[in-house]
């Protein structure tokens, strides 16, 4: 029986969201009326690009710990599909999160060298990892980190959301991103995907582009929209302050409907033009210390940009106790 086709399933990637991995270029957009190609070549480099899934469902891999069969392709990130998968000895649903692929290393030293650190940890709101798989792809080898499978939405699929709900999500993923900087450990790539709300809070996922704060050095594959300004070829790299820089693009997302990917990736809205920004100067101004182009002048720690947070959260607190407070009369008005 002839092998599946890798290419055959999955959810199809959205044509803006496909973009070459050399030069970053729109791929595959559709044009009068037809849909675009989910391969070719890119327009702009002559690169090769295909977005479609590369690994075969029922595919099965082996690790230290034991064995998994992909079941279906679950989403295209920066580094390329994740999968889910059975760990066949339990019957456990996992994930398989890309950490390189045909391309080499597509995140930190840590991720591609150091898994021992990541499967070492045990942080409530982090995602465990437990195995390291390989498997020989479309395109060559990739190599995938085994992670547990965690129920709830993403953030993305909620947004735009009110501020106290938008302040609330962010705030759940402080502890978890804290405790990798106590560890000497970068998440290098949060935004509202790779943020989780389930029954247990918020659950910060994918470790694939996790790397040690003093590396300068390695690629940087992030997400358009959440990576700071000094990430950028010429600058100092990732670090904490960048960590910050995220969060605070996060709660911007989260909060307002806006082209955070291309045309505002750096910048914020105008206020005036986004409502709940216009009605709110200390949220503005809890976005611009975050968002910062100068990392210096950003919150010095993710608690302190929590603590800043925690106060504009607490207004909102403040004030649906005082509209609670209000008792309405027989004909509608309300009476203080």
């Amino acid at each position: 029986m002839d092998a599946p086709d890798p290419g055959t399933t999955g959810p199809p990637v959205p044509e803006q969201a496909r973009f070459c991995v050399r030069c970053d270029g729109p791929v595959g957009r559709g044009r009068h009326g037809r849909p675009g190609p989910e391969r070719g070549r890119c327009p702009w480099c002559g690169a090769a690009y295909d977005v479609r899934p590369d690994l075969p469902a029922g595919l099965e891999l082996a690790g230290a710990a034991g064995r998994y069969r992909i079941r279906a392709p679950l989403v295209r990130g920066a580094r390329g599909w994740s999968y889910t998968a059975t760990r066949l000895d339990a019957g456990a649903l996992v994930v398989l999160g890309r950490l390189e692929g045909p391309e080499g290393p597509a995140a930190g030293e840590l991720a591609v060298t150091e898994t021992g650190v990541l499967l070492g940890l045990d942080v409530p709101g982090l995602v465990h990892a437990r195995d390291v798989v390989e498997a020989d792809g479309r395109d060559g080898r990739v190599r995938l980190l085994v992670l547990d499978h965690v129920p709830g939405e993403p953030l993305s699929a909620r947004r735009p959301c009110p501020p106290a709900e938008a302040l609330d999500a962010v705030l759940g993923a402080v502890a978890p991103v804290a405790a990798l900087h106590t560890h000497g450990l970068l998440h290098a790539d949060l935004n509202p995907s790779n943020l989780l709300t389930g029954p247990d809070g918020i659950t910060v996922l994918d470790l694939g582009s996790v790397r040690r704060v003093t590396d300068r050095t390695s690629d940087v594959w992030s997400t358009s929209g959440f990576v700071a300004p000094e990430i950028h070829p010429g600058g100092p790299g990732p670090s904490v302050a960048s960590e910050v820089f995220a969060l605070g693009r996060t709660l911007a997302v989260l909060l307002a409907d806006f082209d955070h990917a291309r045309r505002h990736a750096l910048r914020l809205p105008d206020p005036a033009t986004v409502p709940v920004l216009r009605d709110d100067p200390e949220l503005v101004a809890l976005l611009d210390r975050a968002t910062d182009p100068d990392p210096a002048r950003r919150h010095r720690s993710v608690e302190a940009f929590a603590a800043d947070a925690r106060r504009v959260r607490g207004r909102y607190t403040a004030r649906a106790g005082a509209e609670d407070d209000q008792i309405p009369d027989a004909r509608g008005a309300a009476i203080p």
